[in-house]
Formats: C-alpha cells, structure tokens, sequence
C-alpha cells in the first residue's frame, strides 16, 4: 500500500512537471504571434485566459493519467508486481509526454500558417506537394536548431522523470483498497471533466475576452487536434453522393427537374440555371435583420390565451404584422438551421455541418454577407453564446461578414448595471441583452446594416432571469397532449415565454423609434424542439417541425406588396425574399424561392426526409423514393443541386 501511495506520488509530480511545462508554452505562444496592440487594456481578460488555458491543459494531463492510474490500483491489489508497475508508469507518462509534446509544437507550426489551431485543415496538409511543403519548411524555419532544442528538452524531460522515479517518498497510509481505487478513478474522472458544471470544460469553451486572439490562446492544440480526428472520422464517413443517393443518374438531370424544364441548353453552366436578379419594388435602402430565436416552433401557440399567455409582449406584433405559419424547419437541430440561412441551401440529410468540415475555412461567395457587402451593407453576425460553439465564429468569419460577435462583445458593449453574473445563462447571456445589443447597434450605426443574429434562451436548462417571472396556466387539452411532467414542461414554456417577451420588447422598443421606417426585421425559429414532449395527433410530421417566419416591414414598403402568407417555405426561402426587397438589380444564386412571388415554386424541406407543399406533408423513407409527387421531386432534385453547390464552391476554395 505504502509503495502503492509512492508511485502516486511520483506520478503526480511528473504530470505537475508537464503541466507547468505546457503553461511556459502557451505563454511563449502568446509572445510570439502577439497581435494586440494595447496589452494594458487586457490584463485581466490575460489572467482569465491562462487560467482558462491552465483548465484546459489539466484535462489533458487527465487522460495522460489514465493508464498510470489503472497501473497504480492494479500495482495496490498485486503488491508483487509493484516495481514492474512503477517502470511501466515511467514509461507510458514519458510517451505520452513525447506525444504532447510533438503536437504542441505542431500546433506551433500550424498557427504561423493559419492563425488557428490545429483544426481539419491539417488533414489536408498531407494531400498538397509533400515535397514543396517540405522544402518550405527547411527555407523557412531553422529546422536543424528545432531539431537540436527539441532533443534536449526531451533528454531533460526523461533525466528529470528518471529522478523522480528513483526517489523514495514515506507513505504511511491505510485505506480500504477499493475505496483507494474509486478515489483515484474519480479524481481522474473530475480532472478529465475539467468542471463541476453542466457541461465539461472543452466542448464549449467559454470566451474571456472581447478580443479573438486572447480567447484563441486559452485553447491548446492537443484538444483541438482530438476535436480535428472526429470530425475528419465523420467527414469521411459522411461523405455521400447526393446525386446518387437521390436516383439521379447525373447532376444535370437534378438540374432538369429543379427548373421543369426537358432540354436544358447545354451552352449555359449549370450555375446559371440556379442565378436570378432581384426585382426591386423601389429605390428606397433598408436595414435588415434577421433573428433566428431559439427553438420557437409554432405548435405551443395554438394554446394562447389570456389565461396562458406564452406569446407575451409579441403577440400584438404577430397580430399586427406579417406572419408565414406554413414553414418548417430546415434542420431538426441549431446548426443544421443556421447553416440553411447563412450558406442559403436546403439542410442536406445526414450531411456535417460546414463550420466543422473541410470546408470551415473556405468563403462560399454566393451567400448573403457577400451579396449585402457588394452593395455597400455593413454586415454583422451576433451571436448570444460563445463563438467556438460549432467553430461557426471561424467559419463566419469566413462568410463576408465585416464583424461575427459573441457573448463577450454584447456583454462589453452594453451599460452595465447589474452584477456580471446575472447577465448570463448557462449558453450565453440572457436573450433581452442580446436585443438591446441589436437595438443600439442600428441606432449608433450611420450606414445600411445587415445583421443576423442567434439566440440562445429557451435551452436545457432553460434557464431566466431572476427578475422574470410568468403564469402560465396549463389547459386540460394541453395537458393532455404532454409527454413531460407538468413541472418540466412548465419550465420549458416559462423559458420559451421569456424569449418571446423579450423580442417582443424589442420590437417595441424599435418601433417607437425612427428605425421603424427604414429596417425590416424577420425573426425565425431553428426548430420546434417542444416536439420532445409533446404529441401531435394531426398532420404530425408537419407540425414537428412547424416555425413561424415573422416580417416586420416599414409601411410605405408594405404598401407596394401584394403577399400570400399561406405558402409553404423553410429557411432556404428567407434571404431570396430579402433580396429582392432591398438589393437593386443583383445577381444572386439560389435553390430557395422568393416568398412573396407569387410565380415561384413553394416547398418547405426539413433535412429528415419531410417536404412541406400548400396543405400537405410528405415523409421519404430515402432520397431515393419515387417522386409520387412534383413537390418530392423538386426536393429530391434541389438536396443534390445543393450539395453540387457546396462541392463547386467549396473545392475551389480548398
């Protein structure tokens, strides 16, 4: 026992040893790719990210620890194999130290030519010129010195191991050998999770800073490498031929069904079969906005009343304004939606998010941020949660828009008045900050703006503001049609309602201002996920996945529409409407419809398979079912145009 708690000891100061090694490292990572130019205004938020940076190095040094720990609980059950324990432990430490150590300065390496960390994009280092690359790096880099100074910091490494290895540390202990074991599996367990909160440490990291290279150097390039082998694992297991898959014998048959039309000319691309120009209705600029709200689908409303009143603040804003009810859902999750209305393609089934593929560095120059920029738009993404979420802030970056904004930048940007913590829930801040954000930005900005911005409310653990409190009397039929406790559904709807009063504050807020006459607003869902605990017994596969899309529209705009707001649509459909409202005789390339022409053909897709046409829901078994109907067909047909799309862009900018 007493050599067991020895070995332990030992091993604890090696790991401490590494730890403090990867500390030094982060800090000369910070010193030589310094791109700040006031380090005083950033002190604190410094402090906060090597104490971040130190959390994240220590879940790392927990899955270091591992196998030492299995060696050392089966060493204190099998005395006699002690010594043979305690080599085994030097050994696979000073290995995996080695392993580290190997990524970390590749890491290095990688940031100087990407200025990120290692992310997929490495997977494709092996695929360009092997021999130019390696000739690069000799021209560039004083390879022999690395080389040199590496070697020595390993034999340092291992002398400094094989020391502690061979001191003796008096341990005189008693402990019950499984409770021995159960402790050291939980404290390694604990470490690995890096936090006592919902989440561990390192599937969302937070951001400490208001500037994005103080909040990239808290991440180390061990987990993000660990993060960069399972999506290069799903992407390669993903990687599916929609054409095929959808029965189609080539893409230009795809492109023959998308546009109804037998004999495509063959001296146009097919690019040009997907390219329109805006039809603008006047000459007037208009700000716009765009809110995808957090998990806001339709069905709940139905139980609006006084009595019940989930709607709040926004109701008279639903009432008064335009409302399409017929919509669902590109995806069934936040980033499949998102996706849909940033990039303006249907959600492909089964596919892989962008921001988390190959493609997460590559600009796909037909979407909206670039369209609004060519026009002289100040373009904005604001996202109320951390912008490593998904990795969309590399991505958006990526997009064309001239600022992509997180948490941080709200929080810093607003007047605060409250105590720092009840700004925030546990993905962000609150959803009324993020709208006086929004607010306030439109106010203070003097040229046309596009934002798009995503909420974070209305989430496990649905969390509001101390402040906030809501009534929400339950119905028998509403009740009847639960799956959850009444007192979890409850909290879900007091959520859901909190999100909707605090958009509806907004729009009253901006409609007593003069913002009112020269922005349009459309707020959207990303899903209905209140379809985990409740039941729909018509048309159920629709109403799954039933959101609203809202358009606020100044009045002498109004005036000249003439619109139908029973069509069907999804999120494919929002920027084609916006840009024929706001942008002058522009080209822009398309699967989705404009929702107020009347000519167009609308279809709502959801990526599981559902295809939403006027009054009537179809559900596919495959992309391969038979097109029983015009409305599959163009869905079958645009889901393969789609993914062409991605793949044309997308391979150029690889």
């Amino acid at each position: 026992m007493n050599k067991s708690f020895d070995l332990f000891k030992k091993t604890l100061l090696y790991q401490g040893i590494f730890l403090i090694l990867m500390s030094i490292f982060r800090l000369v990572f910070f010193i030589h790719f310094q791109e700040i130019d006031e380090l005083s205004l950033y002190i604190k938020d410094i402090l906060h990210m090597f104490i971040l940076g130190f959390r994240l190095d220590l879940t790392v040094i927990g899955y270091i620890q591992v196998i030492p720990t299995l060696l050392i609980i089966f060493a204190y059950f099998v005395p006699k194999y002690t010594k043979y324990a305690e080599k085994a432990v030097f050994i696979v430490l000073f290995a995996l130290f080695v392993i580290a150590s190997i990524i970390l300065a590749t890491d290095f390496g990688f940031y100087s030519f990407f200025k990120e960390h290692l992310n997929i994009m490495f997977f494709g280092l092996y695929e360009d010129d092997t021999k130019a690359l390696l000739v690069t790096l000799w021209k560039d880099y004083p390879v022999l010195l690395i080389l040199i100074f590496f070697s020595i910091y390993l034999y340092l490494l291992y002398k400094f191991g094989k020391y502690i290895f061979s001191k003796k540390f008096q341990s005189k202990r008693s402990i019950n050998p499984f409770i021995f074991a159960f402790v050291l599996l939980a404290l390694n367990f604990i470490i690995i999770r890096g936090s006592f909160g919902m989440f561990p440490l390192g599937k969302y990291l937070p951001n400490v800073s208001k500037h994005h290279y103080i909040n990239k150097m808290s991440h180390n390039g061990i987990r993000t490498l660990i993060e960069a082998i399972k999506i290069k694992k799903r992407d390669t297991e993903d990687k599916l031929d929609y054409v095929n898959l959808a029965g189609f014998k080539d893409i230009d048959e795809a492109f023959k069904i998308y546009k109804d039309i037998n004999n495509i000319d063959k001296n146009k691309d097919n690019l040009s079969s997907i390219t329109f120009k805006t039809n603008k209705v006047d000459d007037e600029d208009y700000n716009v906005v765009v809110i995808m709200v957090e998990s806001f689908g339709m069905p709940i409303l139905k139980y609006q009343s006084e009595k019940f009143d989930i709607l709040g603040k926004l109701k008279k804003h639903f009432d008064k304004d335009l409302v399409f009810t017929n919509i669902v859902s590109e995806g069934d999750g936040t980033i499949a939606s998102l996706e849909s209305l940033v990039v303006n393609i249907p959600s492909r089934p089964d596919s892989f998010p962008l921001a988390q593929s190959k493609y997460a560095q590559v600009s796909f120059e037909f979407t909206p941020a670039f369209l609004f920029n060519k026009q002289n738009y100040n373009t904005k993404f604001i996202y109320g949660g951390d912008l490593t979420w998904r990795d969309i802030g590399i991505f958006l970056n990526h997009q064309g828009y001239d600022e992509v904004l997180g948490k941080i930048n709200i929080f810093n940007g607003l007047e605060q008045t409250l105590p720092k913590d009840e700004y925030f829930h546990e993905w962000g801040v609150y959803d009324e900050y993020l709208y006086e954000y929004i607010f306030q930005t439109l106010l203070k900005t003097k040229e046309k703006t596009m934002i798009v911005a995503l909420s974070t409310n209305n989430h496990p653990p649905f969390e509001i503001p101390k402040n906030y409190t809501k009534n929400l009397e339950f119905s028998k039929e509403l009740q009847e049609n639960l799956t959850s406790s009444l007192e979890y559904a409850n909290k879900r709807f007091t959520s859901y309602a909190y999100a909707l009063d605090s958009l509806g504050g907004f729009l009253d807020k901006f409609k007593q201002s003069k913002l009112k006459d020269n922005t349009i607003i459309v707020v959207t869902a990303d899903n209905n996920t209140a379809e985990g605990i409740m039941k729909y017994k018509e048309d159920p596969y629709f109403t799954a996945k039933n959101i609203p899309i809202y358009f606020y529209l100044p009045p002498k705009l109004m005036k000249k529409l003439n619109i139908d707001s029973k069509v069907p649509g999804s999120q494919k459909d929002i920027f084609p409407t916006l840009y024929n409202l706001t942008l002058k005789d522009e080209e822009y390339i398309s699967i989705g419809a404009n929702l107020f022409d009347p000519n167009a053909k609308h279809i709502g897709f959801n990526r599981s398979l559902i295809v939403r046409d006027k009054n009537q829901t179809f559900k596919l078994n495959s992309l391969k079912d038979e097109c029983k109907d015009e409305a599959i067909c163009n869905y079958k047909a645009s889901i393969a145009i789609a993914d062409w799309l991605v793949k044309y862009f997308g391979n150029k900018g690889l």
